[in-house]
């Protein structure tokens, strides 16, 4: 653990002295502090503040070695948080500066609990309106690509979906869509597998007709392979959401909805093994191909209520209010938690 801290402290040494100062000068802070930072949920889950901002301070080091200029606010992210405590004792974060890359482990928790809140404002109210509609779960996939090939590869199956979400049959069946991009990593080929998630409300209907709106995996696989004009058979997976037990069905179709947009982990058990050139070499990877591209994606019906509820852009909106949080009574007793770069840890002024 002391080789960690030391090499965290390497990788940070340019900013310590001026975090130091800025902290001293601005929270009265003198290095001594003992009282260590701890955010809880309602329900008694640790936040873990620590551990995604030692993972955020493992990719900040990366991009500087890469030469990356983001590196600095990487390393910036969320070194101060400021809280309102609730009443029942849980903290409502009020202020903190996100870096928002793409591969950020504090960013990127922020934007799912942000895209499950969301996606469950807006299925709620689908649901009202067309309370017989009925959900589907759609995986869509194509080979594993380079990392050279990752960036083009992802607008191509953007404009692909487009063009699947346009054809006739699909169209006139599905209500409203939800869309999540999500690229993995293979360490058998050494290579990424991106693709995409989709939670479909249908009409009714799309299970009458005689077959003539109802659409089979089969089917689904071929519009893909039109869409995408692939010379193989990708693999597709569809399948209706039904309720689980002791969840009622509504319940199922939420929890589908708020299908995690994962943020790739370089530190995960697959490539934790993996030498620091490895790591340096996927990250680079990644930040070039998930450069300037949309992971999530509200259509049809859905998008007209997320524009009418006038929600927040779920990547590249606010990330301090991520409209998650529990709501209750405020006592008004500001915590405020900075990040101490010698100790590794958050405390409380």
């Amino acid at each position: 653990m002391s080789n960690q801290n030391n090499k965290l402290r390497r990788i940070a040494g340019t900013f310590l002295y001026i975090q130091k100062n800025f902290l001293q000068e601005n929270y009265n802070m003198t290095g001594n502090e003992k009282q260590v930072f701890k955010d809880y949920s309602k329900n008694g889950k640790d936040r873990k503040w620590r551990e995604r901002k030692l993972k955020n301070i493992e990719l900040a080091g990366r991009l500087e070695r890469l030469g990356y200029r983001s590196f600095e606010r990487v390393y910036q992210c969320a070194e101060v948080l400021k809280f309102i405590e609730q009443q029942d004792g849980t903290k409502k974060l009020y202020q903190s500066y996100f870096c928002k890359n793409k591969l950020c482990p504090i960013c990127n928790w922020r934007r799912s609990m942000k895209y499950a809140y969301q996606a469950e404002l807006v299925v709620n109210e689908a649901m009202k309106r067309y309370p017989k509609g009925r959900f589907l779960f759609l995986t869509l996939t194509i080979k594993n690509v380079s990392g050279k090939e990752l960036n083009k590869t992802l607008s191509k199956m953007t404009e692909g979906f487009r063009r699947l979400m346009m054809y006739k049959k699909v169209d006139k069946n599905i209500l409203g869509y939800l869309r999540a991009t999500e690229v993995t990593y293979s360490t058998e080929h050494e290579n990424y597998h991106p693709h995409l998630h989709v939670l479909l409300f249908v009409k009714s209907s799309y299970f009458t007709g005689n077959n003539t709106n109802y659409i089979s995996q089969e089917e689904w696989t071929k519009l893909w392979a039109k869409a995408m004009k692939l010379d193989y058979t990708p693999v597709v997976d569809i399948r209706t959401v039904k309720a689980h037990k002791r969840k009622n069905l509504k319940s199922a179709i939420i929890e589908t909805a708020k299908y995690p947009v994962k943020p790739f982990d370089v530190d995960t058990e697959d490539v934790s093994l993996f030498s620091e050139f490895k790591k340096d070499k996927i990250t680079d990877d990644l930040s070039q191909g998930l450069h300037r591209k949309r992971q999530i994606g509200f259509g049809k019906l859905f998008k007209e209520i997320k524009a009418e509820l006038k929600l927040d852009d779920v990547e590249e909106g606010n990330l301090v209010q991520t409209g998650a949080e529990e709501n209750s009574e405020s006592t008004g007793r500001e915590i405020v938690a900075f990040w101490n770069w010698e100790r590794s840890n958050y405390f409380v002024r």
